[in-house]
């Protein structure tokens, strides 16, 4: 079975040790998607849409009416982004420059799912959310508030008090218990891509919660000042000494689990933002500087072009449902007038399959 190895490098930086638990986050995704990593990309798409068709392309009748002109502005700039990626990592594979082009193609992979994932949205008669944070809340509602199974697009990290979630706190996981403790260094396989997924957004649901909770701290705080001055009024009225103005807050179990709670569930749109904003932001050379050898970058940088080619996929059959297969492919046909050189599993071969849709 495919195995997923990082070696530990000479030097264990700070880059590095960020690197390889992204790099292994990617890959679960990848394998959630698309299986073992061993098996050519066109023949991974190809089993991707054999097994997703069924359950994602389901015509319930006509044609639906919506804002074509806007559904296919969010498709064409996703299959622009994909088309980016993909040329890039083909052009950077052999050379020291994967290593910058995997900084740009995290940022890339995310706004493949971000364009894709509204058109979707605008396909079922909705309008297209104008920012990052109403487009991934939406996606929660897009993908995991149904009852589709098809990973890793319908699983998300939530409360463990979510009726609807397991034990763990996930919505659409493996039917099992997951193992969070399995590091994300270790030679894992197989079924543990879910473990190793599963931390992905645990980890980035925690993010969301700490910034919960430091906005309820805030607003504690400036309550509690807001009860100063008034108090201090009284006091100078008085002729009492005045009080210390307060500085801190601390939050009771009760408004941390409660704040906590609130909190929405973190899908793989979350993650793939969260990466996005780490490499263009945050650490800007945690690509460049992380990996340990110019192959360990490549494998990351074509783990990203399967996973934006499989994300552009699933969106498409429930789009082709909504819109017909020929809009589809008709729409594709338009942008590949004008495209040459297209990579394995590209926009190319994905028309191919959908033009075989009824």
């Amino acid at each position: 079975m495919a195995r997923i190895v990082f070696p530990v490098p000479p030097v264990d930086s700070e880059q590095t040790r960020s690197f390889r638990t992204h790099a292994s986050y990617i890959r679960a995704f990848r394998e959630l998607a698309l299986g073992e990593s061993a098996l050519p990309l066109e023949d991974a798409v190809v089993g991707l849409h054999a097994s997703a068709a069924p359950l994602l392309f389901r015509p319930d009748g006509p044609p639906r009416s919506c804002d074509r002109e806007q559904l296919l502005a969010c498709l064409r700039r996703a299959w622009a982004t994909a088309r980016l990626l993909e040329h890039t990592h083909a052009l950077a594979e052999d050379s020291e420059i994967i290593r910058l082009a995997n900084s740009w193609g995290a940022v890339q992979t995310y706004y493949v799912l971000y364009g894709a994932a509204q058109a979707l949205m605008v396909a079922e008669g909705g309008t297209r959310p104008q920012s990052h944070e109403p487009t991934k809340r939406r996606y929660v509602d897009l993908w995991t508030s149904r009852s589709l199974h098809i990973a890793p697009w319908t699983v998300a990290a939530t409360s463990p008090g979510d009726r609807l979630a397991d034990r763990d706190g996930f919505l659409g996981g493996p039917g099992r218990a997951l193992d969070l403790d399995l590091h994300p260094w270790v030679a894992w396989q197989g079924e543990q891509a879910w473990d190793i997924a599963a931390k992905a957004l645990r980890s980035t649901r925690q993010l969301l919660v700490e910034t919960r909770l430091a906005g309820k701290r805030r607003e504690k705080l400036a309550a509690k000042k807001k009860q100063w001055r008034l108090d201090q009024e009284a006091r100078t009225a008085s002729s009492r000494k005045p009080a210390v103005e307060p500085r801190t807050v601390r939050l009771t179990a009760a408004e941390r689990e409660a704040a906590t709670d609130a909190v929405r569930p973190a899908t793989m749109a979350d993650y793939l933002y969260r990466l996005r904003v780490k490499a263009n932001y945050e650490d800007v050379t945690v690509f460049s500087d992380g990996p340990s050898s110019d192959r360990e970058a490549a494998e990351v940088g074509a783990d990203l072009v399967a996973l934006a080619s499989a994300t552009l996929l699933v969106h498409e059959l429930r789009i082709a449902a909504i819109i017909g297969s020929d809009d589809l492919v008709k729409a594709m046909d338009a942008v590949l007038l004008h495209t040459c050189g297209e990579s394995t599993g590209g926009l190319a071969h994905r028309r191919d399959l959908h033009a075989r849709l009824p």
